[in-house]
């Protein structure tokens, strides 16, 4: 992918759990997130909608889950 949209600092974070622990659920994103941040679930469930709508990351359902996984590289 080489036009990588624009992503705040708020949507970095959520990247990098994404990117160290891929594929994950939203439920292990706010796991991961909460002694970092003081974000409700809803924000960060916010955040991983804006990231799947700026294509730069996929998801796979399995069981009533979605699985997020990264569609662009770290570097």
């Amino acid at each position: 992918m080489t036009n990588i949209p624009k992503i705040s600092e708020s949507e970095w974070e959520v990247m990098k759990v994404i990117w160290i622990k891929n594929p994950c659920s939203a439920n292990e994103i706010i796991k991961q997130l909460e002694d970092s941040t003081s974000w409700k679930p809803k924000t960060v469930k916010s955040l991983i909608s804006r990231l799947l709508k700026k294509n730069v990351i996929g998801f796979n359902e399995e069981v009533r889950t979605y699985y997020y996984y990264p569609l662009v590289d770290e570097k």
